[in-house]
């Protein structure tokens, strides 16, 4: 009966005499220990106070993957409209300022500037590495081509005017025409000619010249610019020819003999330098025992003239054929 009233079905008592006492330890408790709140219900109804830890910075190893974007454009802000196509492209094309940048606009001005002085040093040093009598001879050439373009250009000026004019249209056009027929007259061999050109002395040696040597001579004297041309009383044109013929050598029809004298109009000078070039046509001749002299002059006679006959196969174009 005791343990009735002391046993787990009492009921508890109100005024707290049934709440147990402190436990010291090693003491046992016999009988059934009132109920005490869980673990859980402690927690809820007495917080703990937690120390925040520590948050230690790791490095973070980044991949190529997910390697960052420099150009990446910010993502708009809540109610902010985004930026249209326009923006940003000016957005791309910004200056950053980065040092790459900086870096390749100053290479960028030092290869400018470098190109720049050595354009300049090579320009100067055409002329001056040139000697002063050089550079006075090339003022010379360019001033004297200056008054040659000047009087042309006076030249050309006078006849316009002569041409607009009605008294002298008529005359100038007859002296233009008299001019073009002496012009044609001494190119075929039609007129007389004098003027500035070399005399040439070829001879026979132990062996008669051939006729191409005679012919290379009258082409050579043709590429130095002679206007007019003849040998042993006979005028050169455009259809002359060379050929042997019984030991001898036959010009145009005409049998000619050694020595051959011939005459020729042009710049002395060059035509003297083109003759004496080696291998040329006067020292060919001179290798194969032959004589060969020149004489320049500044002033020489072609004397002998050529009647062109009429074309057999050629015939002018009409103006109004030509297309």
């Amino acid at each position: 009966m005791g343990r009735d009233k002391n046993g787990a079905g009492a009921k508890p008592d109100k005024s707290g005499s049934n709440k147990p006492g402190p436990r010291h330890p090693g003491a046992e408790v016999s009988g059934p220990v009132a109920s005490e709140p869980e673990a859980s219900e402690r927690k809820v109804s007495e917080p703990e106070t937690v120390e925040p830890e520590p948050v230690v910075d790791e490095p973070v190893d980044p991949t190529p993957d997910a390697a960052p974007t420099p150009e990446s454009e910010p993502e708009p802000e809540p109610g902010q409209e985004p930026a249209s196509g326009w923006k940003r492209v000016a957005q791309l094309l910004r200056p950053r300022g980065t040092r790459s940048e900086l870096l390749t606009g100053l290479l960028c001005l030092a290869l400018g500037f470098a190109l720049a002085v050595q354009v300049g040093q090579s320009t100067g040093d055409q002329l001056s590495s040139l000697r002063q009598d050089e550079l006075v001879r090339l003022l010379d050439e360019v001033t004297q081509r200056a008054d040659q373009l000047d009087a042309e250009v006076s030249d050309l000026e006078e006849i316009r005017d002569d041409l607009q004019s009605e008294d002298g249209r008529d005359q100038a056009a007859r002296d233009l025409a008299q001019q073009r027929a002496e012009q044609e007259g001494i190119l075929s061999g039609r007129l007389p000619a004098q003027g500035p050109g070399v005399q040439i002395h070829v001879a026979d040696g132990a062996k008669p010249l051939e006729a191409q040597v005679l012919f290379n001579l009258l082409e050579e004297l043709r590429n130095a610019g002679a206007e007019a041309i003849q040998v042993n009383g006979v005028r050169l044109v455009t259809t002359s020819y060379f050929v042997d013929s019984g030991g001898g050598i036959v010009l145009d029809g005409a049998a000619i003999a050694s020595p051959y004298e011939w005459t020729a109009i042009g710049d002395p000078d060059t035509i003297d330098r083109a003759l004496e070039i080696p291998g040329g046509a006067l020292p060919r001749i001179r290798e194969e025992g032959g004589e060969a002299t020149t004489t320049t002059s500044d002033e020489v006679l072609v004397d002998a003239v050529r009647i062109p006959g009429r074309p057999e196969h050629a015939e002018p174009v009409a103006p109004d054929d030509e297309k």
